[in-house]
Order: structure tokens, then C-alpha cells, then sequence
């Protein structure tokens, strides 16, 4: 086994790479990115990009022509003097929808007029995403001929290789009708917030439109948008002059250039009727306001706080210079090929050389691999994922001195009682013909008998580590008369073993060893038997047969259970009430408990959980009731499942529905919670405890146990006020903020500070923190969560209302 001890920890350790690379360790991928900016910024050349120019609407302008926004009269001025230097495109980054003011006082209609003979501007649109692509094929008004073609029989990519888009905003209809090109405003950072991609292509009613960016390239080169074409996952030709690639989601990694890199403009200085307009001939100009005045910034790269109008130059020069980077993406089967091979090649190679040459050659690795990298990037931009070899590599470092440690070696150390070592035994004399005998007296309390091998001249001997014995043993004769079963004439280099045995024990000889073992473990084995024994004494609650344990609720444990009279799987939820020390109390919540378990037993609705029976167990009382195989909403908050917004939506409607016919019923929850809503198969919901919150939530405050962290309670109920259908409502919002976020609404260091914060403060709202929650949501949310309850949905019902033209918007038709 020693012999491949090495080869299983260096596998060993290759497996565990590979489980992190097959898992995307988070740390790890976020280090990839760091890594991959790095080299894109050591290896992006300095000095000025050519092509591309923005003119800003600065602080300079404003004071010239007036504070921004600018009317469109003024606007149209501008255009017509980029225009007038004879740009290749002109892409305008600022918003130009509809403006009754703008409108009523004819300033439309002048940017409308020199819209007619500026045929080289792209204007930009606002989209609104959707969860699923829409079965609909409409011919968009004013949208339809920037429409791209796809590279398959079908002309329809898979869902995820562009932006599923519900909505789009397109300039005013006065500036349409002058036929400009329009291209489609969107950015989308990585998950750490910081942006890396653009998205090139949407859907929208069955078509593929471009993103700004690339039509401004695109009209740069002189192609219409009806001759951009997308290849899935691959690339999109613009003509046949430039392949952009792109990854899986139909994105375009951009390649920034450092700051400062493009020519930048005042708009006061285009408009001034001294300005050199030949400086604009044949270039891709970007006009819009500067980053003091839009506000809206973006973490790059190479730029912590990039405008919109520096990002579009990068796309845009990328995309005319061909100055492309390609991030190759994830080959599991080749990456997960190369992480063994790798592991073999050290595992054959590291254990035959000395521990200096094994760090040598792995820093050697490291060396290598981040040339390798540099090296592509550089010469054909290409950016590899590298970051699991380095951990592979460093891993190997760590358990390099391993090698050579007694575990794998099969060699061990001395062991004694003491801190002083055992002394060697230097033995020394004369070899007669016959083979000698050693006879090793021992003390009288010695009941163990030794085994050695035949002993040469001058060689030394050492207590055996592998014996757990103490003795005091002296050498007390050599004898040189042959012992039963060894050949008189065996030569003291024979490997015959010879008998040592202790003096006064020769006749008993056993193996001690393995009695004590079958000995300790018959001692052992009878009390965690025992133990075993006393504590399996549930075994039935009334008639039903426990047959297993499901969970520790609140008050008390979870059973899973069969009813034998028709062999039906229940589920049984024990309550103690053995906190209760007053008789006529206990009575009282007896009773309660069964009014409760009664009432709710009524219901009889798909969404809640069936209450088949009650009673009580000794000191225990229990509910019977339907038997789930599901995981509750709070198990897959915590795994941090990500629920698309539709799932959101069709969760919290049958949520709705289930309360809806409860509070029609006349009973209010009181404890709606993620822990009490399971979530089976296909998403469908289940809401239980109903009967049973109502006693935790009444009656075991009233005896004075406190509750858990009151998370998802109304205002009302934290102040002691009448409660009402209207607290479920609340309850209802606080968990839908929590499945959007993934956090709760509502904080506090402790429960005073966390009930000062739901009585008092009003939360931020989703979309606040993130761009993407459909503003519904906010609106849902911020009327479930009102601290009046005058001021909420009234009824459960106007919730799902609100949310149903939501789902049925992704239904397939």
C-alpha cells in the first residue's frame, strides 16, 4: 500500500480541484476575472484610438448654451454640425422620447427635419426584459428593417443566446418618421458589479435587433443591419468585413483601452462656427453628456467610474479595429481532462527527486503557466481559464514535503512512555555454525510472547514500535542450541525466523493481541446497545406508527408516520405543553388547541396542507395531517436558489389563493413564513400550520415563552393590536421580498432594534437594488408591507390579481 501512497494523494488532490472546477468555486471564478483584467490591461496598447471621437456636452457647453437637458432645437443644431464635418456614424447617447413640452413648442419638429438629411444617426432605445422569449412574430413599426438575420434553418436562436425583451421604448414617433437608425440601450455588469460584456443582440416579438453600439459600428462600415448576421454562440459578421465573437449569451467582450485613450470634443466647440469641422471627417462620433452631468457610471476594468459614452467608444473602436479579446469559455471535459493529466505527470515525476527539486519544479510550473497566459493573450488575444492549474499547482507545493513524512513512507517513528528514547542494543559476538537462539527473560507481569527474525553479528536492535508493551527486559543468555523446526546448520544471515520467548511462558504461547481486541469490543458493544435501546421508545402517537423523524419544529419534534387502518403516510406534529404548570391553563390550551386543529381541519383547499386528525400522546399533544415530499421555501432561500420572476409570481398566487379561501373561512394564519410553505414538484405550494401558528403565536406568548425572531410579523401584531386578515397580507410581502432579494426587508442588531425597524421604517424598495425586479414587484411590495393596514391590499385575491396579467404575459401560445 505504501508504494502508492503518493500516487492517491496527488489523485486525491486532483479530484478535489476538479470537484471545486466542476462546482464554479465562486472565490476562484472571481480571481479568474481579476486575473483576466490584469492581462488585458498589461497587454492593451497605449496612446490615442483612432476612429472614434466623443463629443461631450460639458460643463463649458452649458454654460455657453444653457443648463442640460438642452431643448431638441438645440439638439438638432448639434447634430447638424457633427454632421456638417462628414462623419462615417454618429451615435447619440442621451434620451429622446416622447416630450409633450418639446412637442407643443415645435422643437420636435426641427430635430425631426434635420433627422431627413442626416442619414448616418443611430438613436438609442430603452427595453424592458422578459423571463421567456415570446411566441409572437410581429412586424414592429419603425423597428422591423434594423431587424438581423440568423445563421440557421429555422432563423430562431436558443433562448439564452440573446435578451428576451417584453418591451421596448422607442423615441418619439415624430423622430421615426424620419427613418433614422435606432439601436437598442443596454448594460448588464458580471455578478461582482463590475462590466465586462455587452450584449450585441435582443428578441422582441420574434426579430433580432442590435444593440446601439454595434449598429453605430456596423453603419461605420457601410452595412445595413439587414446584412448583420448571427451566428449562435459563435460570432456576428457584419457583411463581410468584421466577425465580432461572441460567447454563449450572444456577448461581446469588451477590450477597454486605458483612460484617455479617445479624442474627446466639447459640443461647445462644434458649435462654434470657428471649429475645424475636417477633424470629424470619416470618424464614428459618440454625443452625449460627460459623466458630471449623466450621472450614471459603471465599474470597468481599467475604470471605476466609466460614463456610457466612454463605454460605447470602446465597443465601437473594437468592433471597426477588429481589437477583439476572446475569453475562452469552460470545456469541462478537456479542463477536467487536463487537471488529471496534470496530477499524473507530478505524481510519476515528484516522488523521485528530494523535496528542494519538487518546489523548484512546481515554481517552475507557475512560471510557465503565467507566460503561457501572457503569451496568448498577447499574440492571438485570446484570455484561457488557467485558475484551477494554479491551485492544482499550489496544492501540490503544500503536500510536496508529505512525500517524504513516515505515513506515506511506511516507516514510524519511536514511541515510548517517556521523553527519553529507548537505548539501541549494540550486539556484538561470534557466529557459530549453528543458527543462535536468543532467550529474552522478561518481567514476571509480561504475558506477551515476541517474534523476531534471525539476528547477524554487530547489528542493532531497537524496541519493536508496533508492541503496546511495557517491560523491563535484560539480555541474559545467547544460546547456541538449535530450536524446534530451524536447521542445525543455518548460517546467521538465514531469514528463518527464530522463537523468543519469554522465560517462564515457553509452554503458552497465543496471540494476546487479538483477544483484547475481541475482548474491548465485546465490553463496548452491550452499553451502546443498551444506550440504543433506551432512547428508541417512540413508537406510536394514538393509532398512527411512527416510522421516522421529519424535522424540530417550533414546538416540538416532526414525525413521519403511517395510519394503519388504511395504510395512509401522514405527517405528525407534536406540541408540548408541558411549559404550562397551572392545571387550569393546561386545560384551557387543550382545548384551544383542538377548537384550532377542528376549524382548520375544514379546510379543504389544493394549497394547504389537509389536517386529517388530533390528539394527545401522554404529556404530548399532536396533529395529524398530509404527508408532503417537497423542501419548504425557507430550505431554498437558504440554498440560495434563484427563482426567475415568473416562478415568484406563480408561487406567491397560490399563496394567495390559499389565504384568500382561509380568510373567506374566517381564519387567519398569523404565521406565514417561508418555513411554513412547502414547495413541491413543479412548484406547486402548499401552506401549513394553519390551526397550530394561531396556538404558538397566542398562547405561548401568554404563558410567557418568548418568541423566535419576529421577521415576517405585522406592525399591528408586534404592538399588541387587533389582527386581521390584513397581517397575513403583510407576512405575505415581507416573504416576497425575501424570495426576490434573497434578504429580508427589515433588520436589526437584536429583536428590539429589528421590531423598532418593521413598526417604524419603510424598506428600499427591489428594483432600488436591483435594476433588473420588474417594478410590479415594487409595486406589490410596497403596498403589502404599509405599516396602516387600511393603507394594504384589503384582500388576498387583489394581489393575485395584479400578478396574473404578469405570468400569463410568459404563457406560450
Amino acid at each position: 500500500m505504501n508504494k502508492y501512497s503518493s500516487y492517491i494523494l496527488y489523485l486525491l488532490t486532483s479530484v478535489f480541484v476538479v470537484i471545486l472546477y466542476a462546482n464554479g468555486f465562486g472565490p476562484l471564478e472571481n480571481l479568474q476575472q481579476s486575473l483576466d483584467d490584469f492581462l488585458c490591461q498589461v497587454t492593451s496598447k497605449e496612446g490615442i484610438r483612432p476612429n472614434v471621437i466623443k463629443i461631450e456636452i460639458d460643463g463649458r457647453s452649458q454654460d455657453e448654451y444653457g443648463p442640460w437637458p438642452w431643448n431638441q432645437d438645440r439638439i438638432a443644431d448639434l447634430l447638424a454640425a457633427a454632421a456638417a464635418g462628414e462623419p462615417k456614424a454618429i451615435a447619440v447617447r442621451f434620451d429622446l422620447s416622447e416630450d409633450a413640452t418639446q412637442d407643443s413648442a415645435g422643437y420636435t419638429n426641427i430635430l425631426a427635419g434635420q433627422l431627413t438629411w442626416i442619414d448616418n444617426v443611430v438613436l438609442p432605445y430603452d427595453i424592458a426584459l422578459a423571463t421567456y422569449r415570446s411566441d409572437k412574430t410581429n412586424n414592429t413599426k419603425y423597428l422591423f428593417e434594423h431587424s438581423v438575420t440568423v445563421d440557421n434553418k429555422v432563423g430562431i436562436l436558443s433562448e439564452n443566446s440573446s435578451l428576451l425583451v417584453r418591451k421596448v421604448f422607442l423615441p418619439a414617433e415624430k423622430l421615426l418618421q424620419s427613418k433614422p437608425k435606432v439601436g437598442f440601450d443596454y448594460v448588464q455588469p458580471d455578478q461582482d458589479r463590475i462590466l465586462r460584456h455587452e450584449p450585441t443582440i435582443m428578441n422582441f416579438d420574434g426579430y433580432y435587433y442590435p444593440s446601439l453600439s454595434l449598429l453605430t459600428a456596423a453603419t461605420y462600415l457601410g452595412v445595413p443591419a439587414s446584412q448583420i448576421e448571427v451566428i449562435e454562440g459563435k460570432e456576428i459578421n457584419i457583411g463581410s468585413k468584421v466577425s465580432i465573437p461572441i460567447n454563449s449569451k450572444g456577448e461581446f467582450y469588451i477590450n477597454f483601452a486605458p483612460q484617455n485613450s479617445f479624442t474627446t470634443i466639447s459640443a461647445a466647440d462644434v458649435l462654434s462656427e470657428d471649429f475645424n469641422r475636417t477633424r470629424l471627417k470619416d470618424k464614428a462620433l459618440l454625443i452625449g453628456p460627460d459623466v458630471f452631468i449623466d450621472r450614471e457610471t459603471f465599474t470597468t476594468p481599467v475604470d471605476p467610474s466609466a460614463s456610457r459614452l466612454t463605454i460605447d467608444a470602446n465597443i465601437i473602436e473594437n468592433i471597426i479595429n477588429q481589437n477583439f479579446v476572446v475569453p475562452k469559455e469552460k470545456q469541462p471535459l478537456t479542463d477536467m481532462a487536463i487537471l488529471f493529466l496534470l496530477g499524473a505527470i507530478c505524481a510519476f515525476v515528484l516522488p523521485q527527486v528530494n523535496l528542494s527539486y519538487r518546489m523548484v519544479i512546481l515554481f517552475i510550473g507557475f512560471i510557465i503557466l503565467a507566460n503561457v497566459n501572457y503569451f496568448l493573450i498577447s499574440s492571438f488575444s485570446i484570455i484561457t481559464n488557467t485558475i484551477y492549474i494554479a491551485l492544482e499547482l499550489l496544492l501540490f507545493m503544500g503536500v510536496a514535503p508529505i512525500l517524504d513524512s513516515s505515513l506515506l513512507s511506511g516507516e514510524e517513528e519511536e514511541e515510548t512512555d517517556s521523553d527519553r528514547p529507548l537505548p539501541k542494543i549494540n550486539i556484538s559476538q561470534e557466529i557459530e555454525k549453528e543458527a543462535p537462539v536468543r532467550e529474552i527473560i522478561s518481567s514476571p507481569n509480561d504475558q506477551e510472547n515476541l517474534h523476531t527474525a534471525a539476528i547477524s553479528d554487530s547489528q542493532e536492535i531497537y524496541p519493536d514500535d508496533h508492541q503496546a508493551v511495557n517491560l523491563d527486559v535484560s539480555l541474559e543468555k545467547t544460546s547456541a542450541t538449535p530450536s524446534d523446526g530451524l536447521n542445525p546448520n543455518m548460517e546467521s544471515t538465514s531469514a528463518q525466523p527464530e522463537i523468543i520467548s519469554s522465560k517462564g511462558n515457553s509452554d503458552n504461547i497465543s496471540e494476546p493481541d487479538g483477544l483484547d481486541e475481541e475482548s474491548i469490543a465485546s465490553s463496548e458493544s452491550q452499553p451502546l446497545s443498551e444506550i440504543k435501546l433506551s432512547a428508541d421508545n417512540a413508537k406510536n402517537l394514538g393509532r398512527y406508527q411512527i416510522t421516522g423523524v421529519l424535522g424540530k419544529g417550533a414546538m416540538g419534534l416532526v414525525y413521519k408516520g403511517v395510519d394503519p387502518a388504511i395504510n395512509r403516510p401522514v405527517a405528525l406534529k407534536t406540541i408540548r405543553l408541558d411549559f404550562v404548570n397551572d392545571p387550569e391553563e393546561m386545560a384551557e390550551l387543550k382545548e384551544r388547541l383542538f377548537r384550532e386543529a377542528q376549524a382548520a381541519g375544514k379546510l379543504s383547499h389544493p394549497n394547504i396542507v389537509t389536517i386529517y386528525d388530533v390528539g394527545s400522546e401522554g404529556h404530548l399533544q399532536y396533529i395529524a395531517m398530509e404527508y408532503l415530499e417537497g423542501q419548504t421555501l425557507e430550505d431554498m432561500i437558504k440554498k440560495k436558489t434563484k427563482f426567475n420572476y415568473r416562478i415568484i409570481a406563480q408561487i406567491i398566487m397560490q399563496i394567495c389563493a390559499a389565504l384568500q379561501y382561509a380568510h373567506e373561512k374566517g381564519i387567519v394564519h398569523r404565521d406565514i413564513k417561508p418555513a411554513n410553505i412547502m414547495v413541491l414538484k413543479d412548484y406547486k405550494v402548499k401552506v401549513m400550520d394553519y390551526g397550530i401558528a394561531r396556538i404558538d403565536s397566542n398562547s405561548m406568548t401568554k404563558t410567557g415563552i418568548a418568541m423566535g425572531t419576529p421577521n415576517y410579523i405585522s406592525p399591528e401584531q408586534l404592538k399588541g393590536q387587533a389582527v386581521d386578515r390584513r397581517a397575513d397580507l403583510f407576512s405575505l410581502g415581507v416573504v416576497m421580498y425575501e424570495m426576490v432579494l434573497g434578504r429580508r426587508p427589515f433588520k436589526g442588531e437584536n429583536i428590539t432594534s429589528l421590531i423598532y425597524a418593521i413598526t417604524t421604517q419603510d424598506p428600499k424598495m427591489p428594483s432600488t437594488i436591483n435594476p433588473q425586479i420588474p417594478l410590479l414587484f415594487d409595486h406589490i411590495i410596497g403596498r403589502a408591507l404599509k405599516k396602516n393596514p387600511n393603507e394594504r391590499y384589503q384582500k388576498a385575491s387583489e394581489i393575485a390579481a395584479n400578478l396574473s396579467d404578469f405570468v400569463e404575459s410568459f404563457s406560450i401560445k
